[in-house]
């Protein structure tokens, strides 16, 4: 298993957060103009869920750490952008995270054969 087999298991991890709408429909896509005109103003490194699951179709993860990071990624600019702003955004970006770490733990053994591929692979 490689990058390929890494990157299944992220799909479905990426899928399952898309799944549970009433936390992700923020996420789904990039913060437009049009919804936050001084979004990009505030945050350095945007991210999304449709960003995300991009970079795991172009197999740029090596590992589930950079895959978590992305997703983090979003927890910490909702609440940069939105905390004193929008209360109620921030709880459903650390309910999102909450889940991706849930899905990470019960892919954890298959996760960990994939990463292995990956590693023997590098040398």
């Amino acid at each position: 298993m490689t990058f390929v087999g890494l990157a299944n298991i992220l799909e479905r991890i990426i899928e399952t957060l898309k799944d549970r709408i009433e936390v992700s429909y923020l996420f789904l896509k990039p913060v437009s103009k049009k919804e936050a005109p001084d979004y990009l103003d505030i945050i350095e490194r945007p991210m999304d869920l449709s960003t995300i699951r991009e970079k795991v179709r172009k197999m740029e993860y090596k590992s589930r750490e950079q895959f978590r990071h992305d997703v983090w990624q979003i927890t910490y600019n909702a609440h940069k952008y939105n905390d004193g702003r929008n209360p109620g955004i921030p709880p459903l970006a650390d309910q999102l995270l909450e889940l991706c770490d849930y899905m990470l733990v019960e892919n954890d053994e298959s996760l960990t054969e994939a990463e292995a591929g990956i590693e023997s692979a590098d040398f």
